[in-house]
């Protein structure tokens, strides 16, 4: 895993790295020099504007034109913070590493306060990093528009400005970056829609700053490493039993697809409870899984208690309908589970019309995991869609504490959180958005709950493999004939 920042806690790590002894202006050249020969190496650099506001983001930029036409480089800083009454720049109103850096220019530094685009090849980006709190306004914004439209090929220094740190949202408006380096760490807004597709290519530049403290990680492919081992001597009961409770009558495949997937995940046995209607299907289908068949019309709690008894881990909600009966079979399972239970589909669609099956997971003795795409988080939290998208790991470490549960809070950028630690997955492809995706993945996360990862390992690692297996199979159909069932295929190389 890769610790992921916001800029809080990208200044705190900041603050601890000039108390155990490195200037900030040492930490301020080390980083321009990092970004200087990114810039020369990836761009045409026969005359470079170094965009700079007042901040310590502008201090970068003008320490980088300063290496820059040292080095022999033809360099014009266009400066973008405050003015004084004669038109140049301000140097009262910069901070304090800027006013240094600022003093520090060559006279070959060609410095401007009005954007002048004449000749240049290649523009840098050090307007405003992740310091951003407001939309961008006046000036300013005009300014990033006409870089738009010149379609200079940008360097960004740490964020391009116009990308929230924290969120990925764009403050009004935003500079494409043909490539950006992030200072000490990435943060969130490299990562998050809509903010990471004007990120470009993203470098990271190791400054000297210990990273250690923050609740956001980035999953990486070896994450899977952390699964429960597989030790030779071992039967079908060391690797757990899953009980899939999901499929009615005409939605026999989600119940398939979960557990299929759960079987491909490495579970030991998978027990499918179905309307009697469905055995055929599943026995053709699926003969490696058990069948316990209830009858949708004269349901009897017997028959689902005893499933819940002999499991290990739970997916509940897949294709199961949401009627009187459904509304049974959930209020049965949230108050009988003893082991993890994933809630997915059906199942949280029945929550949020019935807050008091929220309220069980809260007082259950076994962990819950939450499955929501945006729609349905929406649904049980009553946040609207566009709320939710525009700050995603903020909305789902509150949901997962309020909740007493780990979220799984489906988008292009998944987040898993337990209320605490938030884990971000990058991993995965537009054809992975078909009908019964999300089924192979409640089926994946219950089969590594039941052989014996955490609820939290379990949804994260879930997560993952479940997005690499995706690629796998994009890699082999393309992402626009790709189907759920090629991504319980791609699975099994994904785990290997």
């Amino acid at each position: 895993m890769i610790h992921v920042l916001t800029a809080a806690e990208m200044r705190a790590a900041d603050e601890r790295a000039i108390n155990a002894g490195t200037p900030s202006r040492e930490l301020m050249e080390r980083a321009a020099r990092a970004a200087l020969e990114v810039l020369e190496c990836e761009f045409d650099t026969s005359l470079v504007l170094f965009l700079c506001g007042g901040g310590n983001n502008g201090g970068d930029g003008l320490a980088m034109a300063r290496f820059f036409a040292e080095g022999g480089g033809h360099a014009r800083v266009i400066y973008m913070g405050r003015t004084d009454p004669c038109g140049a720049p301000d140097t009262d109103a910069m901070s304090i590493e800027c006013a240094r850096q600022f003093s520090l220019l060559p006279p070959a530094v060609e410095v401007c306060t009005v954007l002048k685009t004449e000749g240049a090849t290649a523009a840098v980006d050090a307007i405003f990093g992740i310091g951003l709190t407001r939309p961008i306004e006046g000036s300013i914004k005009e300014a990033i528009e006409a870089l738009r439209t010149a379609k200079l090929p940008v360097l960004a220094l740490d964020i391009p400005s116009g990308v929230n740190a924290d969120t990925g949202a764009v403050m009004g408006v935003a500079l494409p970056a043909k490539k950006t380096v992030a200072i000490a760490a990435q943060k969130w807004g490299h990562l998050l829609y809509p903010g990471t597709a004007l990120c470009g290519e993203i470098t990271v530049a190791d400054i000297g700053i210990r990273v250690e403290h923050s609740v956001g990680f980035l999953m990486e492919k070896n994450d899977l490493e952390d699964l429960p081992p597989r030790p030779p001597r071992a039967h079908k009961g060391s690797f757990g039993r899953v009980l899939i409770i999901g499929g009615s009558v005409g939605m026999s495949g989600a119940g398939f697809l979960a557990a299929k997937a759960a079987l491909r995940a490495g579970a030991g046995l998978v027990e499918i409870f179905a309307p009697w209607e469905n055995r055929v299907i599943y026995q053709t289908q699926l003969p490696e899984a058990l069948l316990t068949l209830y009858d949708p019309e004269h349901f009897d709690e017997k028959a689902l208690l005893g499933a819940l008894e002999r499991a290990d881990a739970v997916a509940i909600g897949m294709g199961l309908s949401q009627s009187e009966t459904a509304h049974r079979i959930v209020t049965c399972a949230l108050t009988h589970t003893a082991v993890p239970l994933i809630a997915d589909a059906d199942a949280l669609n029945l929550m949020a019309k019935d807050p008091s099956l929220l309220a069980l997971c809260y007082k259950r003795g076994a962990p819950t995991v939450l499955t929501p795409h945006l729609g349905e988080m929406s649904r049980l939290s009553g946040y609207p869609i566009a709320a939710l998208s525009a700050d995603l790991p903020d909305h789902a470490r509150a949901f997962a504490k309020g909740s007493g549960t780990v979220l799984v809070m489906k988008d292009a950028r998944t987040v898993v959180s337990d209320g605490e630690k938030c884990y971000l997955n990058t991993f995965g492809n537009s054809g992975m958005a078909t009908g019964g995706s999300g089924d192979v993945l409640a089926g994946i996360i219950a089969s590594f709950a039941a052989q014996g990862a955490s609820p939290l390992d379990a949804a994260r690692l879930g997560v993952l493999a479940h997005a690499l297996a995706g690629d796998v199979a994009c890699s082999r159909y393309g992402n626009r004939g790709l189907m759920a069932g090629d991504i319980i295929e791609g699975l099994c190389e994904a785990l290997k």
